[in-house]
């Protein structure tokens, strides 16, 4: 996630609010699952601004965040101030998911020595899993800003494999948040269950209709599934006329 120091939430609004890339999921599918996703990201700087109203009609929310280590190991440091139980307390009354983000702006730098051997690969995905499984969270979204060449991107694809085979087994969700122009290898795009966009990095105006669709196009263009992007838009808190859209635009969504 791009720095956005001034808002407590960057929401992503799935692609399939858009009746070109209509996702369908099964009728068993979980309810967080179905039709369209609505994302929030809480940063640590906003922990002790956490307003559960203020997420209410979100379908998952991202804890930014922790920092991938050069050893394969996870700095977590930055969520020792996570309210833990009031999350998981609005996790269980409104049946969202919590992630954890991996990464982001300033946070990934010790991305290209984690995803640079097998061993630290490994280390790196049974490290996330462990956290995941100790603060009952429901999957890791990763956010390597940004691999700088072919080989990045390459050990970029490898790792995220190897976070979804430890993923898998526990029932956990595995997304990558990317820029548009950023490169994914098939290893890559296979791996993630959702691949998210961040339509507001951009330089001027950023998050219009006509940009988040070229970013959108972008993606598809080379080879990430329609039903698999997400479309991120900057929406912060205290933006409250649109974020009560939002709002309203969970509460009727269909059922599958």
């Amino acid at each position: 996630m791009s720095n956005m120091k001034n808002s407590l939430f960057v929401m992503i609004i799935a692609s399939a609010v858009m009746a070109r890339f209509v996702v369908t999921l099964a009728d068993d599918a979980p309810e967080s699952t179905r039709s369209f996703r609505i994302v929030g990201y809480l940063p640590d700087y906003r922990f002790a601004e956490f307003d559960v109203d203020a997420a209410q009609g979100l379908t998952d929310l991202v804890l930014f965040s922790a920092e991938p280590q050069a050893d394969g190991g996870l700095d977590t440091s930055r969520l020792k101030g996570c309210p833990w139980q009031n999350l998981l307390r609005f996790k269980t009354r409104q049946r969202i998911r919590l992630l954890l983000s991996v990464g982001g702006w300033d946070r990934s730098t010790h991305f290209a020595a984690a995803a640079g051997s097998e061993r630290k690969r490994r280390m790196f995905a049974q490290t996330v899993v462990r956290y995941c499984l100790e603060q009952r969270l429901d999957g890791v979204d990763v956010d390597w800003e940004h691999p700088g060449n072919d080989r990045e991107a390459r050990d970029y694809g490898l790792l995220l494999s190897e976070l979804r085979t430890a993923l898998e087994p526990n029932g956990l969700l595995l997304t990558v948040t990317v820029a548009a122009w950023q490169t994914l290898t098939p290893a890559a795009i296979q791996a993630a269950d959702f691949v998210q966009v961040m339509a507001y990095d951009h330089r001027g105006r950023h998050s219009t209709f006509a940009g988040s669709q070229a970013d959108v196009d972008s993606l598809r263009n080379r080879g990430v599934p329609a039903e698999k992007i997400t479309q991120g838009e900057c929406r912060a808190q205290r933006d409250r006329e649109r974020y009560v859209r939002l709002q309203n635009l969970a509460s009727t969504r269909p059922a599958g």
